[in-house]
């Protein structure tokens, strides 16, 4: 029986040990868009591909564009392109999303977001 706890224990602490990546999608106010709602805004990627951020949840950060340069993502087939080789919905659940929207003077806001799925503009969970 202690065996068993034991064994229970170690797969517990890697199972919830285990970081989940971070994608970080360049907000392109030509082909991205946003809409502010009450306690959330929620941004399409391409204008296919939703998320959402939750101001009572999620976190809204300033931080300088350098710093982040080399782990954004452009678009979001590139995302696709990471995951082409994985399960499709099911690798979403491996990372935290991001949406950088880039200001003047090298800086820009960080937003953490969900994904969310939209069927005829309706939200699913």
């Amino acid at each position: 029986m202690r065996k068993l706890i034991y064994i229970f224990l170690l797969i517990s602490i890697n199972l919830f040990s285990q970081e989940k990546e971070k994608i970080i999608f360049l907000f392109n106010e030509s082909k991205d868009t946003m809409i502010i709602k009450e306690n959330s805004e929620i941004y399409s990627i391409d204008k296919k591909h939703t998320f959402k951020y939750d101001n009572e949840k999620n976190k809204k950060i300033d931080v300088k564009y350098n710093s982040l340069k080399s782990s954004i993502l452009t678009s979001y087939s590139e995302f696709i392109e990471l995951n082409k080789k994985k399960k499709y919905p099911e690798y979403f659940t491996e990372y935290i999303f991001y949406v950088f929207i880039k200001e003047k003077d090298d800086k820009g806001c960080l937003i953490e977001v969900e994904k969310i799925w939209m069927i005829e503009d309706k939200i699913i969970d």
